[in-house]
């Protein structure tokens, strides 16, 4: 970069991917001063959509054949699992947790991937291994055919989020504005790069009508049974 010039960077949304965006942004470029990022969102924490999001790391419907899939999926597991050994953990919410994953009779029948012993996953977490027939018994309710399980990350995003804004807001080379954008191209003058980060905001932003919102559950319980 030259360092004469600034490099102006606008970031739309303020969620967990925009916020997670400017991190590694300026972790990539930590030596130039005169990246000037911007994150505009018309809502932030406690706010956004990712603060009723579960935070459950599991690259769950993805092609993980797929080298750049499975090389985010592994970036955002060693985030997590050196932040789990920080003092970020418990202010943060990141925990690390056995993660059981169960696959259905049904479930096999329609999967392309159900050699365990070689499974995506194996490369990127700490710990792996398929379950034997005893722990697959322990799920008879859910009528299991096979699963296996791992170590995987949870952060709770209701903390998570406002330790990244807090990170950001020390950071001289970041701005906060809160404010609507209703296309993209308002943007074209302001910004070198424009990222687009919007989420479930893409499908009025852009006209991306294959957004769609998923709902989940998470349940404490103080004994192994799942619904």
């Amino acid at each position: 970069m030259n360092s004469n010039l600034n490099y102006r960077v606008i970031i739309v949304g303020g969620g967990i991917i925009g916020l997670t965006t400017a991190c590694t942004l300026l972790k990539e470029y930590s030596s130039i001063d005169n990246l000037r990022l911007t994150i505009i969102s018309e809502t932030f924490s406690p706010e956004t959509t990712g603060d009723v999001s579960a935070g459950f790391w599991e690259p769950h419907g993805f092609n993980l054949n797929d080298p750049r899939i499975s090389g985010w999926a592994r970036y955002t597991y060693d985030i997590f699992m050196a932040e789990y050994f920080s003092m970020k953990a418990a202010p943060a919410g990141v925990m690390k947790l056995t993660a059981y994953i169960i696959k259905c009779r049904e479930d096999q029948q329609t999967s392309n991937n159900d050699n365990l012993t070689n499974h995506p996953y194996l490369p990127l977490v700490q710990h792996y291994r398929v379950l034997n027939n005893p722990e697959i018994r322990m799920f008879d309710h859910l009528e299991p055919a096979t699963g296996f399980v791992m170590s995987s990350m949870v952060a709770e995003v209701q903390r998570y989020l406002p330790q990244l804004q807090r990170f950001l807001e020390q950071d001289s080379r970041v701005k906060f504005i809160k404010k609507k954008i209703s296309s993209l191209s308002d943007l074209k003058n302001e910004a070198d790069v424009v990222i687009n980060c919007s989420g479930l905001g893409a499908r009025d932003l852009v006209g991306d009508l294959t957004v769609r919102p998923a709902r989940g559950q998470v349940r404490t319980t103080d004994y192994l049974y799942f619904y």
